[in-house]
């Protein structure tokens, strides 16, 4: 996502992927954990404002948001024990996991985690 809010070099792979998920051909989920870390990034990366439009907009986006039950915060915090990722990157690829899914992304540490596929989007 923040890819796509800063127009960097993924955003049309993201955008592609956003087409898909408004015409129906897939499903498209993030965890709040993961809008979290997205708006904190852009609000020091960008500025307040801009995480905050990214807030605002996110409910008209093709996105399921889903909100970490007990179980999942313990799938992500297993996940962080075992693997070199990022706390929030265990909360991507836990939901992956629950849901059968691929994480989109360009963040090499999930890429070398291997427990999820990953659909790449990194350079």
């Amino acid at each position: 996502m923040v890819a796509w809010v800063q127009d960097e070099p993924a955003a049309p792979t993201v955008e592609a992927f956003l087409q898909d998920a408004d015409s129906g051909n897939i499903a498209l989920l993030m965890s709040w954990l993961n809008v979290a870390e997205t708006f904190s990034i852009l609000a020091k990366r960008k500025s307040l404002e801009v995480a905050e439009e990214f807030l605002s907009r996110l409910p008209s986006l093709p996105i399921r948001i889903v909100l970490p039950d007990e179980e999942g915060i313990m799938r992500a915090a297993r996940i962080k024990a075992a693997h070199p990722v990022a706390f929030g990157d265990a909360f991507a690829i836990a939901l992956a996991q629950a849901e059968q899914a691929s994480v989109i992304t360009g963040d090499a540490e999930i890429l070398q985690c291997a427990v999820v596929p990953v659909d790449w989007i990194g350079s």
